[in-house]
């Protein structure tokens, strides 16, 4: 499926996969593009959303949040890192793209429940911050094709990845 822009970010990744197809078409180019979807796991920088969520949650806080509506497609990073070693050592996959995700959409509100209760805090406030202009409201990844061409799919569930992730945090304070 052709894949549309909602902001300069995405325009700058969809004109990167292009350019690298046609590369790889017209001068034998060897690309082969990941696609990692929501990438969480311990390290992660604080300023982005699971930190956030487990930061406040960890301090007992209330925090603002969206309705969380949104599907969104959370994968661990030891599965996306398996997934890109997969993709480089696969020589019969120059020029395709491939989805490295969870392939299994969870709402924003469902993953912040799951943080609060695993946690045992936080006090989430929903519906108190508006949803973005734009804001896309499904995203996630149909990954068959990585699992049939590269023979990945990932290995740790959202349950495991979250528990690691918040040990992480909670160590981290």
């Amino acid at each position: 499926l052709p894949c549309s822009s909602i902001s300069s970010y995405s325009f700058s990744k969809i004109a990167a996969t292009e350019f690298l197809k046609m590369l790889h078409r017209t001068e034998g180019f060897p690309a082969i593009i990941a696609r990692p979807f929501l990438v969480y796991g311990p390290g992660q920088d604080k300023q982005r959303f699971l930190p956030q969520i487990i930061s406040a949650c960890l301090n007992d806080a209330s925090f603002a949040t969206s309705n969380g509506e949104q599907l969104r497609d959370f994968c661990y990073i030891d599965d996306i890192v398996n997934g890109v070693f997969s993709a480089l050592e696969s020589k019969d996959c120059y020029g395709e793209v491939f989805n490295l995700a969870s392939g299994r959409p969870i709402s924003i509100r469902s993953m912040i429940e799951r943080v609060v209760g695993l946690v045992g805090g936080g006090k989430p406030q929903f519906g108190t911050i508006q949803f973005r202009v734009g804001e896309s409201m499904a995203l996630y990844a149909n990954i068959e094709k990585a699992e049939n061409r590269l023979n990945w799919s990932p290995r740790i569930n959202l349950s495991e990845g979250l528990k690691k992730t918040i040990e992480f945090y909670r160590g981290d304070r």
